[in-house]
């Protein structure tokens, strides 16, 4: 199984950047425009069990991803597994600790990159390249949308 981590410090306390990543329209917010990502179906806050359904498109494809929240714990952690969607295994990890300058975020993901055609073309290396693309453009994003307020 392949592993990816990012971390973030974010200046704002732990209760806000939580409360933040809480609300599932945030996560359009934080995600790059290039994979049209859309809520189909979902709370408005995350709670242990909930279930998220998006929909999201890359090189003209489109997905559906469901995830559940399976592990909740305010302001300390949130792990989503992929119940549904291209990955035969994609689990998000994310930590919160007190950092200095407010929050230390840190995101792991484990995942098997999916089988059949797919797989051919979503190799781990590229899957690994997007994260990278993508957590830099959520750094951004979170700067400009929580660092920003006043």
């Amino acid at each position: 199984m392949a592993m990816f981590a990012s971390t973030l410090v974010i200046a704002r306390p732990i209760s806000q950047v939580f409360d933040f990543l809480c609300n599932p329209a945030n996560l359009i917010e934080v995600t790059p425009p290039k994979y049209h990502m859309q809520i189909v179906q979902g709370p408005p806050r995350l709670h242990l069990g909930a279930m998220v359904s998006l929909q999201g498109r890359r090189w003209g494809v489109t997905q559906k991803i469901v995830s559940e929240i399976t592990r909740f714990e305010p302001d300390s952690v949130i792990v989503d597994e992929q119940r549904e969607g291209p990955f035969k295994k994609w689990v998000h990890f994310h930590h919160f600790e007190v950092h200095e300058q407010g929050t230390l975020m840190t995101d792991r993901i484990e995942f098997e990159t999916p089988g059949g055609l797919i797989g051919l073309v979503m190799t781990e290396t590229l899957v690994k390249r997007e994260l990278e693309e993508t957590f830099t453009y959520r750094k951004q994003r979170f700067a400009e949308l929580l660092e920003s307020k006043s």
